[in-house]
């Protein structure tokens, strides 16, 4: 006995009760069947439909829906041409300024013959799926402080836009990386919620101030920014793009009573030219940040093979840095100085030195002083400077009966990290000299990147005992505002100013009224850089207090050091 058909109207009665929507076609794309589910969505049953092909259908339809019956039609061709079932997830405006989103499933059917008969389409919303889906992409995908992409999804959606491009076309992209300078003082100064503020504060800049159509924000940590922008390789147009960067982060960032200052180091590469993957993209880019740092942070650079070169060198050299210590390859060298007065040897200042394992990282110290800076190892290296310029101080105060003091510079990373003073205080203890013979020379640098935890600091040094100069006076900041502020016991004229000093009145002015600003503050004036007998002989003249410079004695170890302290040069 066979089973009997299913009525038409209880098959019917069973499609209008679907969620689902079904359609049912025929080879020419003229709609055939259409559940309640379908008719409502596309409100067919306004229309006269069935019959109708696609584009007939568009015809008749609203202008929201004649895009979506459009498309229609090539998806069904594209169906054909598979001969198989296809899958995919389309959107259908609902209306609203939204979109409803449907799993739909095309399945070709085909006669005896092969040749093509109806179309079957079946979808379902998974909207509420789609939309569970984009909050925890979101989720995933932002930087949780400030709403901007985080590392991995940055990365993501750059290469996405590197994909989308032909690079053959012409077609170009920048990526620019920055990072603030000087963060981690803030940090360390006023505590990791101000310098959360500023980061907020510093993507709300980037998200709606930079003027660019198109860009794609991301945070890839710390105080780490990136930016990717259609673009060209003009040298006016990358420019102008470091700039505004620079000014939107060199703004001051008030909060509440507080105001911090910062500026940005950014890198600079294009798409194609420097890198295929946007993984190289930000190697380059990282290699011209530091190299902007190199020039004097507050600034951009632009990647050039010639930069990539000279980066991985500093690279290796760093490493090689960083192993020095342990392996002992830093020693100290001494420079005299020599009293105006008496003409004797009173102090010396201690520089540090290198040995390099291979001939190939022989660096000079103003190529790897900043390199220990910029990576914190020179909190480390600092500490043992420190031990051993005192410790070689109370071996001289053993041979030689005049007192001496030794100078040992500090830089602003330094002055800053919670464990200076102690250092301070170890080498002191160990080495037994008197604290008064102990010197430390700070820059202006050293002290604007927060003035009240480096006051601080001073008192605590100045309680201790120990001296305090200000180098390289006249290059940096508001120089006036930090002799007045902090308690310094001597002054120290830069070279720059020394070494034209008998050729460039202007130079001669500057260094009359510097050692006239220190005497009235009741410093001692040191003068670098002294080369030349005239010149100390002038500097003399206009009440210099000490000298120092190739003059009176070339850096040298300590064994060549002894013999002059105390002594009379003429």
């Amino acid at each position: 006995m066979s089973t009997p058909p299913i009525p038409p109207e209880l098959s019917a009665l069973l499609l209008d009760a679907m969620t689902d929507f079904v359609i049912a076609k025929d080879a020419g794309s003229h709609w055939l069947l259409a559940n309640r589910a379908a008719r409502e969505l596309i409100g067919l049953d306004q229309l006269d439909w069935i019959g109708k092909t696609n584009f007939e259908l568009a015809a008749l339809s609203p202008p929201i829906m004649r895009a979506v019956l459009t498309s229609c039609q090539k998806t069904d061709e594209a169906t054909w041409a598979a001969l198989q079932p296809v899958r995919r997830t389309e959107s259908i405006p609902d209306g609203q300024g939204g979109f409803v989103h449907f799993d739909i499933i095309k399945h070709p059917v085909f006669d005896a013959q092969g040749q093509p008969s109806h179309l079957l389409v079946i979808g379902r919303d998974v909207t509420a799926q789609h939309q569970a889906q984009e909050r925890y992409e979101h989720t995933v995908s932002q930087d949780e402080l400030t709403g901007l992409l985080n590392r991995r999804f940055f990365q993501i959606r750059a290469q996405q836009w590197l994909d989308e491009l032909d690079p053959h076309s012409g077609r170009q992209l920048v990526l620019l990386l920055f990072d603030l300078d000087h963060f981690r003082a803030i940090n360390d100064s006023y505590g990791h919620e101000r310098g959360d503020q500023l980061l907020q504060e510093m993507a709300r800049r980037l998200t709606h101030e930079c003027g660019m159509e198109r860009m794609l924000l991301g945070r890839l940590g710390g105080d780490e920014f990136a930016i990717l922008v259609p673009g060209g390789d003009d040298p006016a147009e990358l420019d102008y793009l470091g700039r505004r960067v620079q000014e939107l982060a060199g703004r001051p960032f008030t909060f509440g009573q507080i105001t911090l200052f910062t500026s940005a180091s950014t890198g600079i590469v294009l798409w194609p030219d420097h890198g295929h993957t946007i993984g190289e993209l930000l190697h380059q880019a990282d290699s011209a940040m530091y190299a902007a740092k190199a020039q004097g942070r507050n600034g951009h650079a632009i990647f050039s093979p010639t930069l990539a070169e000279h980066q991985n060198w500093r690279a290796k050299l760093l490493t090689a840095l960083r192993q020095g210590l342990t392996e002992n390859r830093f020693h100290l060298v001494y420079q005299v100085q020599q009293n105006a007065r008496s003409l004797a040897i009173t102090g010396v200042e201690a520089l540090l030195r290198w040995t390099p394992p291979t001939p190939d990282l022989v660096a000079r110290p103003d190529q790897f002083v900043p390199l220990l800076e910029e990576s914190g190892a020179i909190i480390e290296l600092g500490g043992w400077i420190l031990a051993e310029a005192c410790s070689q101080l109370a071996r001289w105060q053993t041979q030689v009966r005049e007192p001496v003091t030794v100078a040992v510079n500090v830089s602003s990373i330094q002055l800053h990290a919670p464990c200076f003073l102690d250092r301070v205080r170890t080498a002191l203890a160990l080495s037994n000299i008197n604290p008064a013979c102990l010197e430390l020379e700070l820059t202006e640098s050293a002290l604007v990147a927060d003035p009240i935890k480096a006051g601080q600091t001073l008192n605590a040094l100045r309680a201790l005992g120990v001296q305090l100069a200000l180098d390289d006076f006249g290059t940096g900041y508001s120089s006036l505002s930090y002799l007045t502020k902090f308690s310094f016991n001597r002054l120290k004229i830069d070279k720059s100013f020394v070494q034209d000093i008998l050729s460039d009145p202007s130079d001669l002015e500057i260094v009359k009224a510097i050692i006239a600003m220190g005497h009235a503050l009741g410093l001692e004036v040191v003068a670098e850089g002294v080369e030349t007998k005239a010149e100390r002989d002038l500097l003399d003249a206009l009440g210099c207090d000490s000298f120092q410079g190739y003059l009176v004695g070339r850096p040298s170890p300590a064994t060549e050091i002894a013999p002059l302290l105390g002594v009379g040069l003429i």
